[in-house]
């Protein structure tokens, strides 16, 4: 009998990789197809938060990351002349316990992910296989995929959900006929990447520059310690193949570096889009990453914003294979996840329009505002993270990451796994709900006085509130004085039970 998969993710990018990981832990039957055979070579992502960084350490290979990341400690704007116009921290401390923000070359990246991912003995990878066609088969709650295999021979692979992490020019959404909304950015760039010995040339180590010069803007990036990445604007009628000789890359780079001092990875021009998928969910077919949205690079947010979708879909795919809540917890996904995206987008072609100002006067006045600090400007390039909006699984107070404290020198998500979590402040705030919790969703319950933890009561502070519903991607669900106020809320979307006193 031919086998069914529970799930079958299309592509193992970052997006991919983490996903089935995810999937992985859930203990899911996953098959995972790549059209490459072997890791991409070259680095394209760069960045990584710490939104992300908390689901890499649910899938067991944050060490591994942090091992080999550059810790980012900002954000420097220059003006033409490199003088400083806005220094933007990036070292702070996040609520997830992490790194804000770290710096890394993706070809290292990619193999801990994979090797994270293959650890478990329910997925199975596949390299050097090609999706050709998608057939989804509604009455028998099953997808049937046509690829071409490793060997070069036709076959067929079927599976009870699929997902798309196939990238910007998915196969996915395009066999599925899912379209694009642009919000309208478009714009090209020459992407370079140096091996250089960084330190030697006095290049920014440990955090990004981005220069705006009106005459061309562009950035720099660390990608790790010998190798660096310079991102050029191009202006109007100019053509690829004359930025990409060598002799256009090292009069660009002249100001920095000498062209003996350095070898070229990669040189490849790229059209930056802020673009998201009119749907995220076809029937039994959903897409992720930079098959449901696009983003131009100035917040490096791209694959993080894909990392969150693997976050956010996983525990509700869990719930549908096992059948503990219905197909329409798969409804919340592009509801919640498309909104945020959206917002993250916009904020990064704002900030790019503030950096990418070709008109000399317009510029002029946008340094002599910054350098005096004007709040107006200044605020132009503030960012933080939006919050889920409210919904069927964000309730009054849900919507932001959970803190995440470490408690005898274990993080918190450590010690939870991947369910929920409920904190509370006294055991009346569980009402008659918490043996449901426990016994329908498998619940961690905690009171938070014995946890004793600073990060914890911090967190009450500033969020009144005596019991405190957190998601298995980490998100708050809600808060409320009572837990059965928002089991009522929630119960039927979960589980289609109701709860009995």
């Amino acid at each position: 009998m031919e086998k069914i998969y529970d799930v079958a993710v299309i592509g193992m990018g970052p997006v991919g990789a983490v996903l089935t990981a995810l999937l992985g832990t859930y203990q899911l039957d996953v098959i995972t197809i790549e059209k490459d055979p072997n890791v991409f070579p070259l680095p394209r992502a760069a960045h990584i938060d710490h939104t992300g960084l908390r689901t890499i350490q649910e899938i067991g290979c944050l060490d591994k990351v942090l091992d080999k990341v550059i810790r980012n400690t900002r954000l420097d704007l220059l003006n033409a002349n490199l003088e400083l116009l806005a220094r933007i921290p990036a070292s702070q401390r996040s609520v997830s316990g992490l790194p804000t923000s770290v710096y890394f070359y993706q070809p290292d990246f990619d193999r801990i992910l994979r090797d994270a991912a293959t650890r478990f003995p329910s997925v199975t990878v596949r390299t050097n296989v090609c999706m050709t066609a998608i057939a989804q088969h509604l009455g028998q709650d099953l997808v049937t995929l046509n690829v071409v295999n490793e060997s070069g021979a036709d076959e067929t692979i079927k599976a009870r959900w699929v997902v798309g992490c196939d990238g910007a020019r998915s196969p996915t959404r395009e066999l599925c006929g899912i379209t694009l909304s642009s919000l309208n950015f478009d714009e090209q760039w020459l992407v370079i990447d140096l091996k250089v010995d960084v330190e030697k040339y006095q290049l920014p180590a440990d955090h990004v520059i981005e220069i705006c010069d009106p005459k061309r803007p562009y950035l720099t990036t660390p990608i790790s310690k010998d190798r660096q990445r310079f991102e050029f604007m191009l202006l109007d009628g100019e053509d690829h193949a004359t930025m990409l000789k060598k002799e256009t890359i090292v009069e660009l780079l002249a100001k920095w570096i000498p062209d003996q001092a350095y070898t070229i990875d990669r040189a490849a021009v790229y059209t930056f889009h802020g673009v998201v998928a009119d749907e995220w969910r076809k029937d039994r077919v959903l897409i992720a990453g930079d098959a449901a949205h696009q983003t131009p690079p100035f917040l490096g947010q791209g694959m993080c914003a894909g990392i969150r979708d693997a976050a956010n879909l996983a525990w509700k795919l869990d719930r549908v294979i096992r059948e503990k809540s219905s197909d329409a917890i798969l409804d919340t996904y592009q509801s919640e996840r498309a909104p945020h995206a959206i917002k993250v987008i916009e904020a990064a072609i704002r900030i790019g329009k503030v950096i990418c100002e070709l008109d000399s006067e317009r510029a002029a006045q946008r340094d002599r505002l910054l350098r005096a600090s004007d709040k107006g400007s200044q605020a132009s390039l503030l960012f933080s993270l939006p919050l889920l909006e409210e919904g069927p699984l964000v309730r009054k107070g849900g919507g932001n990451l959970f803190v995440q404290p470490r408690l005898d020198g274990q993080y918190l998500d450590d010690i939870v796994g991947s369910r929920f979590l409920i904190v509370v402040k006294s055991e009346a705030a569980l009402g008659r709900s918490a043996a449901w919790w426990q016994s329908e969703m498998d619940a961690y319950i905690a009171m938070a006085p014995q946890l004793q933890s600073p990060e914890l009561e911090r967190w009450f502070k500033q969020n009144p509130c005596e019991v405190v519903v957190v998601r298995p991607d980490r998100y708050v669900l809600g808060t409320a004085d009572s837990l059965d106020t928002l089991t009522d809320e929630v119960k039927g979307l979960l589980t289609g039970k109701t709860v009995t006193a």
